[in-house]
């Protein structure tokens, strides 16, 4: 029997969305994150808390362009999430940590406890660069909200709602959000404890 997770139609939601993954390589590792998520009603290691976050004020607006279920789901709950940035200051991008972060509600240190994979949203507010950076861990997005611009080893490309972009471990990349704030869906999957960096 299961008990219930607060977490869980928010989950829900974002596995459902993750499962629509077109491409070849996408989707399959779309099938390995999903395969080793925790399912409902897993407990949580790490209890919610309020955030204060500057971002949370344009959560709503990407919540309405998403859909009804993400409208419904992510804006009561937004403010309970773990929204984080965790990179050193960079004097060509002043007050960037409060204009991005990313919620990690499964992995090593996230209120879903799996040393397997990581699973969160990331936000970024409009007109916000994500500058480029890399990390060991294999990366999968899926867009659900803001037309955005994203780097990948040097090629630039359009994305919009229900593009899934894959990042390979050590690729370098980088997004930019436009008129409307970027909501996406993110996993990690292989070395998912060493740290993102900047370059």
């Amino acid at each position: 029997m299961t008990t219930e997770n607060p977490l869980d139609p928010l989950l829900a939601l974002m596995r459902a969305h993750f499962a629509t993954a077109a491409t070849a390589a996408a989707s399959a590792e779309s099938a390995r994150v999903l395969a080793a998520l925790p399912g409902p009603g897993a407990s949580l290691a790490v209890p919610l808390t309020d955030s204060a976050h500057p971002l949370l004020a344009e959560v709503p607006e990407a919540a309405r362009a998403a859909g009804a279920g993400w409208a419904a789901e992510l804006p009561p709950l937004a403010a309970r999430l773990p929204w984080r940035y965790s990179y050193a200051p960079r004097p060509d991008a002043p007050g960037l940590e409060t204009r991005m972060a990313w919620a990690e509600l499964v992995g090593p240190a996230a209120p879903i406890r799996s040393d397997a994979v990581g699973f969160g949203l990331t936000f970024i507010t409009r007109g916000t660069f994500y500058p480029l950076h890399r990390h060991p861990a294999v990366e999968l997005y899926a867009v659900v909200a803001g037309e955005s611009e994203w780097t990948l080893e040097g090629e630039t490309r359009l994305r919009r709602p229900g593009d899934f972009i894959l990042h390979p471990s050590g690729a370098l990349h980088a997004m930019r959000a436009f008129a409307a704030p970027l909501l996406a869906i993110y996993s990690w999957s292989g070395d998912i404890v060493s740290p993102t960096a900047y370059v």
